[in-house]
Order: structure tokens, then C-alpha cells, then sequence
């Protein structure tokens, strides 16, 4: 995994990143015609919806010797066009902090491109974010202590638009609260479809099921909520059986309800690194499973990782997010 620091501006700090990639090897991917021509019809919205993240994806081509039109059509496609992560994450208040769990499922391949960045870019949110590539997160940890995290959920259709890597960016860099991160994903013009868990300090929780064609907001009925791979409240006619989409659901759905007073880092560490309820994913046949495995306290921005699959990997603490703020 690797554990990249970007400041400055947005096209700076792309151009730094890939800088360093390229320098260590790395060439841009050829991108198909499929994809190019899809991220030709994707690249207006984009704009619109955030022009500084345009900025960094035109830095990054620079930085690589690529070109915008490959790299932002690489990144639109994701998700679009072949597997996404499958993945479990839950919140939980025990009436003092905010305990939040994610676990990334994805190809076992891929566990070596993961990364856990720090960014602190001007006039943005400090945070910490993950990702499987270099710009975009599929969940994140903000200096105000709000976090996002996504799973994927199965959508067959083709919609132009943007994809979960976009919106978890955008909200980590300018949202303060939950109320304010759903107010982006109101507006947020989603290609695929998928679950938004959303946390702060002070308690508030939600869950925001988005397909390209409705949205959905899942609220607690107790102190904790959670999310797999497939919607709750208005459920797609498909679920990935495969992935242990509905196990993963009851069996964090069982462990919340049994250990709620006693959350902490520790208890949810334990209840990440669970097996026998696929929580800890380990799907041999399809060589997929947990990638790495977060724990974080967002009242107190302690952030957890375990790098690999959590019954076997050991939780170590991130204190970047907390000197950044203090530094700051």
C-alpha cells in the first residue's frame, strides 16, 4: 500500500504524484476506445461538477506523459464496465464517540496499488482517503471528523456520468457534517450505482442508496448503521450472491447489536476481522476478498489500518490526519 502526502493546489499536486510514479516506472495504461468514448461524454459533467479535481487529472497526465482525455476516461469508466469492490462498512455511536469500520473487498491482485493518502490541498479539508487509484477515494476521514465510505451495488446500465471516486473527493474536501455531505450527493450525477455511509462527531449517521435514476436516504433506528452490496430500502432487482452480499449485512447487522455498549477501536477491529461471517472476505475461487481494513474514532481522528485481510494483518495507527490538524 502506498502512503502518498499532496499539498498545493489541485493541478500541483496531481502533477507531483504522477511525477513520482513515473519515475519509479510507471506508464499510463492504454485505454480502450469503449472507454475514451465514454469519458468523452462523462468529461462536461465533471467540469461542472467540480472543476479543481479536472485541474489535478490534467496534472496527473502531465506528470505521467499521458493525456487528459486517457486519464479522466480510465477514471470515469471504473466501475462502469468491469467488477467494482464489494465491501462492508458500518457507524456506530456509543453515546460518547463515533466508531466507524470499512472494510475494501476487491481482486487480491490489485492489493498492491491500494493506497492511504494525506492531502491537504489549499483551501480544501485536511484528510485522510483510500483508494485503488490515484485520483478519486472510495472513502475518507476529514479534519472535521465527517466520513464517507462507498460499496457498490449491481446497476447493468450504461449511464454517462460520475462514479463513487468523484463524489467521496468532493465531499471529504469542502463538507464539515453529514447533513452537508448528502446535499452533494442530492445533486451528484451518478453513473453507477451504489451505498454512501456517511458519520460525524456528533452522532449523525446515514446511509445514501444512489442509483443513476433514484436516491434514497437510510437513517438508524438504533445507534449504529451498516451497508454491504446491495440497497435496503428500494432494492435492485439484482444481488452479487457471489460477493456474501446478504451474510456480510446480517452478520455486521448481529455483532453491532451484541457489542454496541461496549464500541470502541478495539471491539471494532474484532468485529472487522470476523470470518465466519464474510465480514473478512476470502473468496479463493474468485481470488477476491478484504484488500485492507479501516477502524477510526472520528471524534478523536485515531485512524486504524490494517493492511491485508484483518484476521491476519495487524491494525497499526495512522497519526497523520491528527499532526496535520495540530500543525496546521
Amino acid at each position: 500500500m502506498y502512503h502518498p502526502r499532496l499539498k498545493g493546489n489541485s493541478y500541483e499536486a496531481g502533477k507531483h504524484y504522477a511525477e513520482i510514479l513515473y519515475k519509479n516506472g510507471f506508464q499510463f495504461p492504454e485505454v480502450a476506445e469503449e472507454k475514451l468514448k465514454f469519458g468523452e461524454l462523462c468529461n462536461p459533467i465533471l467540469t461542472e461538477f467540480d472543476l479543481d479535481i479536472v485541474k489535478e487529472i490534467q496534472g496527473f497526465a502531465d506528470g505521467c506523459h499521458s493525456s487528459y482525455e486517457e486519464v479522466s476516461s480510465f477514471l470515469l469508466s471504473i466501475g462502469v464496465f468491469e467488477w467494482a469492490g464489494q465491501c462492508s462498512i458500518f457507524s456506530a455511536f456509543n453515546g460518547r464517540e463515533m466508531i466507524i469500520g470499512r472494510n475494501y473487498d476487491m481482486l487480491f491482485n490489485l492489493k498492491n496499488i491500494t493506497e492511504a493518502g494525506l492531502l491537504s490541498f489549499k483551501e480544501k479539508n485536511i484528510y485522510v482517503g483510500h483508494s485503488d487509484c490515484f485520483i478519486g477515494k472510495v472513502d475518507g476521514i476529514n479534519q472535521h471528523g465527517l466520513f464517507v465510505g462507498i460499496t457498490s451495488v449491481p446497476y447493468d446500465e450504461v449511464t454517462p456520468g460520475l462514479n463513487f471516486y468523484f463524489a467521496v473527493k468532493h465531499i471529504m474536501e469542502n463538507c464539515r457534517n453529514v447533513e452537508e455531505g448528502i446535499q452533494v450527493l442530492k445533486r451528484f450525477p451518478s453513473s453507477v450505482a451504489n451505498n454512501y455511509l456517511l458519520a460525524d462527531p456528533t452522532g449523525k449517521m446515514a446511509v445514501v442508496e444512489i442509483t443513476p435514476n433514484s436516491f434514497h436516504i437510510r437513517y438508524p433506528s438504533e445507534n449504529f448503521i451498516h451497508c454491504t452490496n446491495h440497497h435496503i430500502s428500494t432494492p435492485i432487482n439484482k444481488i452479487w450472491n457471489w460477493s456474501k452480499s446478504k451474510e456480510r449485512f446480517d452478520a455486521l447487522e448481529n455483532r453491532l447489536q451484541e457489542k454496541l455498549h461496549e464500541m470502541n477501536l478495539s471491539t471494532a477491529q474484532s468485529i472487522m476481522s470476523d470470518t465466519k461471517g464474510h465480514i473478512c472476505l476470502n473468496l479463493k475461487e474468485q481470488n477476491f476478498g478484504t484488500l485492507f481494513s479501516v477502524v477510526a474514532n472520528l471524534n478523536t481522528l485515531e485512524i486504524t489500518r490494517a493492511e491485508g485481510q484483518p484476521n491476519r494483518a495487524k491494525y497499526k495507527s495512522d497519526r497523520r490526519l491528527i499532526d496535520a490538524v495540530l500543525n496546521k
